[in-house]
């Protein structure tokens, strides 16, 4: 018997067909509605004619799909999407939650931390003794270590690098439900955040030349997201019109956008790459108290046009997103938008990304701006202040990867 709780997948045509109508792609709270279909004992799949056995759980809204094969995914909701309307068509083809056990899902990572952070990234097993990764109240959660001095000798203090076994290649839209991100408790007088350096972000092989993406980036006390493109040659945002989106781009040491998302780009700091910063509140410390729960972030990537990435609040997040359904189109101007074209960056720059969650300390970035608002040195405050990183935790309701139909 295998669970499914408002999956998504698609038909082998390109239309958007709506057969069955009512579930939730995506988890935002805890309301599910039942299915409803032409069948009470049965989900027939258009165009195929296959039957499903279905069992439906009165009692809670959820629903099961029983079936011989366990590698058959079904499609549960083709959403209404034509191009004639003038809407974006996508389809759920993961979602990595607590319901489809997220960990299954990644690789834990244990080398050393490429940007030099004061950090010992361990494996699953020690992981789960450790409680560094669990499932809470439906959530996935993934912390540091947060009881003890860290030893001396030690490549830092213990956390998690996950990276997907999915590979994705564009014509995709990745989203991520969050409730919590990564920050300090604050308990030893410095402000929240010092030292942490999160992030959730899709790189390709052979870095830089396969691209990197991060989503989600922040260090220290930064209460401002940061999305940031990184590649070789050949990928300049110079021409992008900033009226295509509502964030500002960051800044070089002399006070210029920082466009060309080249790591070795002449005039702006090495590997800074083109990076555009967003609103308030939208990571750390301001993000975990905005009084909603968090929100969702949304990346989209749609090779020969563009990358985008929107954040919503919880209390502001599109029907359409809620239901399953996602119409980027339909959602106002992007916080970050970055043009694919071959005249300023060819969607080569993009290939075979997985995603990835890690939470660093200290290192190239959060350890040379730490001394500005948290101290004199930051490996010695992740060293000795374990109690600092209770707040050090992402909690997630679900990660859902949709390709376009």
């Amino acid at each position: 018997m295998e669970w499914f709780s408002g999956f998504t997948s698609r038909t082998s045509t390109k239309k958007c067909v709506a057969n069955i109508v009512g579930t939730r792609a995506f988890h935002f709270g805890t309301h599910h509605r039942s299915v409803r279909g032409s069948s009470s004992n049965f989900l027939r799949i258009p165009k195929r004619g296959y039957l499903i056995p279905i069992v439906i759980d009165t009692l809670t809204n959820t629903f099961q799909l029983h079936t011989r094969k366990m590698m058959f995914f079904v499609a549960l909701i083709i959403v209404g999407c034509s191009s004639a309307l003038g809407a974006s068509c996508y389809w759920a083809s993961e979602q990595y939650s607590a319901a489809t056990n997220f960990f299954d899902s990644f690789n834990f990572e244990t080398f050393d931390e490429p940007t030099h952070g004061f950090v010992d990234y361990i494996g699953a097993s020690e992981a789960k003794s450790l409680g560094l990764t669990s499932y809470v109240d439906g959530k996935v959660y993934i912390g540091v270590e947060s009881t003890s001095v860290v030893s001396d000798g030690a490549r830092g203090r213990k956390s998690i690098r996950l990276s997907s076994k999915k590979v994705i290649n564009g014509n995709t839209l990745v989203v991520i439900d969050l409730e919590h991100m990564p920050s300090t408790s604050g308990v030893t007088g410095s402000p929240q955040g010092c030292s942490v350096w999160p992030a959730f972000w899709t790189v390709g092989s052979d870095w830089p030349n396969n691209g990197e993406i991060d989503i989600i980036e922040y260090v220290n006390t930064d209460h401002k997201i940061q999305t940031t493109l990184h590649t070789n040659a050949g990928c300049d945002q110079g021409s992008e019109d900033p009226s295509s989106f509502t964030g500002t781009w960051g800044l070089t040491y002399e006070n210029l956008p920082s466009d060309n998302c080249d790591v070795n780009a002449a005039g702006q700091y090495a590997n800074a790459g083109c990076g555009i910063i967003g609103a308030d509140s939208t990571v750390g410390a301001a993000f975990n108290s905005n009084g909603v729960k968090g929100g969702a972030f949304a990346m989209e990537w749609t090779n020969g046009t563009a990358i985008r990435v929107f954040y919503f609040p919880r209390d502001s997040i599109p029907s359409d997103l809620v239901s399953g359904h996602p119409n980027p189109d339909s959602w106002g101007k992007p916080y970050a938008r970055f043009e694919l074209s071959d005249s300023s960056c060819p969607s080569s720059h993009f290939q075979n990304h997985q995603i990835v969650f890690d939470t660093t300390f200290c290192g190239d970035w959060a350890g040379s701006t730490f001394s500005a608002a948290c101290g004199t040195s930051c490996v010695d405050f992740v060293k000795y202040n374990a109690n600092e990183f209770t707040e050090a935790y992402w909690l997630i309701n679900a990660v859902t990867v949709y390709d376009q139909c």
